[in-house]
């Protein structure tokens, strides 16, 4: 058996599933980013901006 098939000791995860929830984790702080500035854009040029738009910004990074 390879280590690779053996779980991690912190919290059972492969790390296969790690990396995966760290790229997950990490796209979603992207979309929070460009929520925030499209919120900024859209104050800026008068615009109305979606409100799926500014519920994705009021969450944390």
């Amino acid at each position: 058996m390879s280590t690779a098939a053996l779980p991690l000791a912190h919290g059972g995860k492969s790390a296969a599933r790690a990396e995966k929830d760290t790229r997950d984790r990490d796209r979603e702080r992207v979309q929070i980013r460009a929520a925030r500035l499209r919120l900024t854009t859209d104050r800026k040029l008068g615009k109305t901006t979606p409100d799926w738009v500014v519920e994705l910004a009021r969450k944390p990074l």
